[in-house]
């Protein structure tokens, strides 16, 4: 047995005692080893057997996630342990686990390696467990992980061969995540490209010369087919070998869809997280070689020719999400028409599948760019018109995978940590690209807006604060682009964005419906916190629209601080001058706050709760010295309470919508 798992066991113990688990009074003088395809987990005596046996589920929750991939047979008696298992000291005549025959250096090596594409294939059910299912797919996902990291050596030797067979290489660092391939596996999961052979991530050839012909054919490459070959012409005089990570890199990653179209158009919030697997900030080694027509013609620019072409695919974007960020080597514009734009972001945490540790991710700021499209469209459109109108800007994949027609990129860098009663903080530069230069002025004006409307990742809704001791919500500015507490200028920027709509559907030659009515969800104004009913269907949100029934005020806040200049946020992080007017407001009444399942106070229909994303979302803007403010937005202001909390709004705030 490895002394890594018993270390592991030894610590699954510990932690057992440390809780004071009922577990760990029939398992503690326990030991545990692999055989096999499966685990053994010796017990002294019959009766704490037994009692572990009933308890199995139990027990399989407590174990690291990589280790829940093999069956866990519970036998009676005790494991005797080899002195390799055993002993922490070097020592050169180590005879393996109940072994009579020395392996060889070599053997041992190999038996280190495991295969992720084989641990995708192994699982263990889990029962009794909630959502157990989802507990499983992101176990077996870690233990591909988990499998990958023991694969460096493979990495390395694969590198050597691409470095021996290739005449150039090219080596290319992929700046955040990378897809590439959708092989459909584990229940039913989109899986990146696996070798057949090795079982590892990789790009494969036929998806790096997919990539470079599409950007010479983009560009008119006279050579397009001399050196890449076609049907009529026959083999090229390049041809590319497969790509393979230089280190281990695979990645649980999530993506969390929010909004969802229904199936009577209508747009219903419901959080439906899915664990995937990515390659992180990978870096490749790519190989370049003539075949035998290339060796004949004895060219020597085709080599650097086919490298040229294939550095601007990469920077365009390669494998699929690219559109969110995903899949390129650095923030470079590739479409004939983009913007760049410098931000800054002060949050309480953006955080993948791993909650515990906050990264920023682009896929937010794309995600909240939908939101408000989506909300002001509906606004202007039926929603039948609306939905075709997001999938040719943003994609879609139903019913068929369609690439949306914008594609943003953010570079970006931390500056210094947060934690519980401190916010993250990153700048950096947005990248906004479109083939049509009309939909780049849309998303553009979307951009300036949304930045002032609300924040973007956890606690979008709320201007950044402390709640309860613990960092609430988000501040972000377009540094070139800030509005000022003026009508003038607020409506010109409103009225842009709906000309720009316009021009949108003109061009798709859909015509607008601003006077049509649409579809709402009924509130129950006698149980406030209680889910709205929809047709006899009980749900918990619909798409807030930014229609006749919603309204945007602008709130001026003197002595309202910038989180870049409040001191001590654990002791003023909840104080009026960070919260500003219109949150202070929210807070103050347990009629306008979001209810709290624990207390039992509030209110869902205006502060929203759990599972309810609020009807009210208030951003600060600090466009210059002595010109704080806040925009706040309600959705379905002839609510009661919603309606009330506006004429609780200080008498000097100005409407702009």
């Amino acid at each position: 047995m490895s002394q890594n798992l018993q270390q592991e066991w030894k610590s699954v113990i510990e932690k057992l005692k440390k809780d004071k688990s009922q577990l760990y009074e029939f398992l503690k003088d326990s030991n545990i080893e692999l055989d096999g395809d499966s685990f053994k987990l010796y017990i002294p005596n019959e009766d704490d057997k037994n009692k572990a046996q009933k308890s199995l589920p139990k027990i399989l929750a407590k174990l690291p996630a990589h280790l829940k991939i093999k069956k866990l047979l519970i036998v009676v008696g005790n494991l005797v342990l080899s002195e390799q298992s055993t002993n922490t000291s070097p020592s050169k005549n180590i005879a393996p686990l109940r072994r009579n025959s020395i392996l060889s250096p070599a053997l041992i090596q190999m038996k280190k390696i495991e295969s992720p594409l084989q641990k995708l294939n192994q699982f263990v059910e889990l029962k009794n467990i909630r959502n157990a299912e989802q507990v499983q797919i992101q176990d077996t996902l870690n233990n591909a992980v988990e499998a990958d990291k023991t694969c460096s050596d493979l990495y390395e030797k694969l590198k050597a061969k691409t470095e021996r067979l290739a005449e150039e290489t090219i080596e290319v660092n992929f700046s955040w995540l990378l897809r590439v391939g959708g092989t459909r596996g584990f229940r039913e999961l989109l899986l990146p490209v696996f070798h057949p052979v090795y079982g590892i991530p990789y790009i494969p050839a036929s998806s790096l010369k997919g990539a470079i012909r599409a950007i010479a054919q983009q560009n008119n490459e006279p050579e397009l087919y001399r050196l890449l070959g076609n049907l009529e012409d026959g083999i090229g005089c390049i041809q590319i070998l497969d790509a393979f990570p230089t280190k281990p890199c695979l990645s649980v990653d999530i993506v969390n869809p929010q909004w969802h179209w229904t199936q009577s158009n209508q747009v219903e919030y419901k959080s439906e997280p899915h664990c995937l697997l990515s390659l992180k900030q990978p870096k490749f080694v790519i190989g370049f070689s003539r075949t035998n027509r290339g060796k004949n013609v004895s060219n020597p620019e085709d080599l650097s020719t086919i490298k040229t072409w294939l550095e601007k695919a990469l920077t365009a974007g390669i494998g699929s999400r690219v559109s969110a960020g995903y899949g390129r080597t650095y923030v470079k514009a590739s479409l004939e028409h983009s913007s760049t734009h410098d931000f800054k972001i002060w949050t309480q945490g953006m955080y993948g599948v791993d909650t515990q540790k906050p990264e920023f991710r682009p896929v937010a700021l794309r995600g909240m760019l939908r939101y408000w499209f989506r909300a002001i469209a509906l606004g202007i459109y039926p929603p039948d018109t609306a939905k075709k109108l997001e999938a040719i800007l943003f994609g879609t994949i139903e019913p068929k995978s369609k690439l949306g027609t914008i594609r943003i990129g953010v570079e970006w860098k931390e500056e210094g940590s947060g934690g519980r009663q401190y916010p993250y903080f990153y700048n950096g530069k947005i990248l906004l690209e479109s083939s049509n230069e009309r939909h780049l002025d849309l998303i553009k004006n979307l951009l300036y807006l949304s930045s002032h409307l609300a924040g973007f990742g956890r606690g979008s809704r709320r201007p950044l604060h402390l709640n309860n001791g613990r960092m609430r919500g988000c501040y972000w500015e377009i540094t070139s682009h800030q509005l000022l507490c003026d009508h003038k200028i607020w409506q010109e920027l409103i009225q842009q964005i709906k000309v720009n709509l316009q021009e949108l559907g003109n061009q798709e030659n859909f015509s607008s419906a601003s006077n049509l009515s649409i579809p709402r969800p009924v509130i129950n104004h006698h149980n406030r916190n209680r889910p709205v009913r929809v047709n006899n269907i009980s749900s918990g949100r619909y798409q807030d629209i930014l229609d006749s029934n919603a309204a945007i005020f602008l709130v001026p806040s003197p002595g309202m601080k910038h989180p870049n200049s409040v001191e001590k946020w654990s002791e003023n992080g909840s104080k009026k001058f960070v919260l500003g007017e219109a949150l202070n407001l929210l807070y103050s009444n347990d009629k306008y706050k979001g209810y709290n399942k624990d207390t039992y106070v509030g209110n869902a229909e205006v502060g929203g709760k759990l599972g309810i994303p609020s009807y009210v979302i208030i951003q600060s803007n600090f466009p210059g010295s002595n010109q704080q403010y806040q925009a706040v937005t309600i959705f379905g202001k002839n609510h009661l309470d919603r309606t009330d909390f506006i004429e609780h709004l200080p008498k000097n705030c100005i409407q702009v919508w």
